[in-house]
């Protein structure tokens, strides 16, 4: 949704106008050094800052319209993760500046990476895709073992890893349990995955879209009732509705029954 998105799409164009100012007050300071030379000189660099502006701009609209839209705008294809690693940083500080927390800016960067991921959705290889969860997904006293093998989980329904274990088998993918992220990028290593549908909270999904890259990431946030890292939970009409729309294809989910 836009309003999702709306965080990240401000912060985006106020950096792009605090850059337009910046390259418009070097080029007023050195001006009078330039005009020493020759007017030659000073058109030049007229002319060098407002392509340089025109082409960081026009990136940043295409971007724009491919996440509002969810339509593939972007050219060059498949540059949008560079630039969207380049405006995470850039956001975070503005926002912090302008008093918008850490996580807020966070949340509204998955749902920014989303849209893009989805705009470019007849370009995906599906061959490969992996859901990647957290551990904290697992009800806590549980005493099955499945960051090793998912298929270990009983379907109690007690926790969401059983749904989670079925929405996978319906999409043909792959799913693993991680317990922190150097595990999750030595899963990647392995797997080699293609796509990735991934379950975090807002920090480890920013830092898995950008460790991740090339591979497209898709970031769904978990709930957490009980505080961080503690018997998460997740919107699984929400999951099962980005897998819909990343495959082309419905992929249903049940509530499972608790035993």
């Amino acid at each position: 949704m836009f309003s999702q998105k709306k965080i990240f799409l401000g912060l985006s164009f106020l950096s792009l106008l605090i850059l337009g100012a910046g390259v418009a007050l070097l080029l007023w300071l050195v001006t009078p050094r330039l005009e020493l030379i020759g007017r030659w000189a000073t058109l030049a660099a007229a002319a060098a800052a407002g392509l340089f502006l025109l082409t960081v701009s026009g990136g940043l609209l295409l971007l724009f319209l491919s996440a509002v839209t969810e339509r593939d705008f972007l050219f060059p294809r498949g540059k949008k993760q560079v630039t969207v690693r380049v405006l995470y940083p850039i956001n975070l500080v503005l926002g912090w500046l302008l008093g918008i927390g850490k996580e807020r800016v966070g949340e509204s960067f998955v749902a920014f990476n989303n849209a893009l991921v989805l705009a470019s959705r007849a370009r995906l290889d599906r061959s490969n895709l992996l859901i990647l969860l957290p551990h904290c997904l697992q009800r806590t006293g549980c005493g099955r073992r499945v960051t090793n093998d998912i298929g270990n989980c009983r379907r109690c329904g007690q926790c969401p890893l059983g749904g989670l274990a079925d929405i996978a088998g319906q999409a043909g993918a792959r799913v693993t349990v991680a317990t922190g992220g150097t595990l999750a990028r030595r899963v990647i290593g392995e797997i080699q995955p293609t796509l990735i549908l991934a379950v975090a909270c807002e920090r480890d999904l920013v830092s898995g879209v950008q460790d991740a890259y090339p591979i497209p990431v898709y970031g769904i946030l978990n709930q957490r009732p009980h505080g961080p890292c503690r018997d998460t939970t997740v919107d699984m009409q929400a999951l099962s509705a980005g897998l819909s729309a990343l495959l082309s294809r419905p992929v249903a989910w049940e509530p499972a029954k608790r035993h």
